[in-house]
């Protein structure tokens, strides 16, 4: 299983990188938690309305706007688990997300690519996404792989 070092100890080789102090943080938090309930989030799928709505928060049919009192975001928070494992092909690749660890993937969606054989700027395709995939999976540095190209 792979488990990477916590992000706020201080190892050789290791990373440390703490922007937001603990004050920070709270304070985005309670604007979230504003935001959530006084503005809310659009959401277009009837069934998440629905269970938006049995879950006690304030759905308006017409605009599809959902809003989530704070006390409903608190709970989910309280009971969501404190540790999620990504299973890999083989065990030994079992990513652990938990915490402060520290993990490195990708992370993005190229919307162009630079065709390494004409040099042509163009957009991807899906030989690209495989191509992006083997060499995402080949980087020991790279912990997992999100799609790294939007195929047309």
């Amino acid at each position: 299983m792979k488990r990477n070092a916590h992000s706020k100890l201080q190892l050789t080789g290791g990373l440390s990188l703490n922007i937001l102090t603990d004050e920070d943080v709270k304070k985005i938090h309670r604007g979230t938690l504003e935001v959530l309930d006084q503005t809310g989030v659009f959401v277009e799928d009837e069934t998440a309305l629905d269970c938006f709505e049995s879950g006690g928060a304030r759905v308006d049919r017409e605009s599809k706007m959902v809003q989530i009192p704070p006390h409903l975001v608190e709970e989910a928070i309280r009971s969501a688990p404190s540790s999620v494992t990504l299973a890999g092909r083989d065990p030994k690749h079992d990513l652990v997300l938990e915490g402060d660890r520290v993990h490195f993937t990708n992370f993005s969606e190229g919307v162009k690519v630079n065709d390494p054989y004409t040099g042509e700027n163009r957009p991807p395709v899906k030989q690209d996404l495989v191509d992006s995939a083997r060499v995402i999976d080949y980087l020991d540095e790279v912990d997992f792989c999100e799609k790294a190209l939007g195929a047309h």
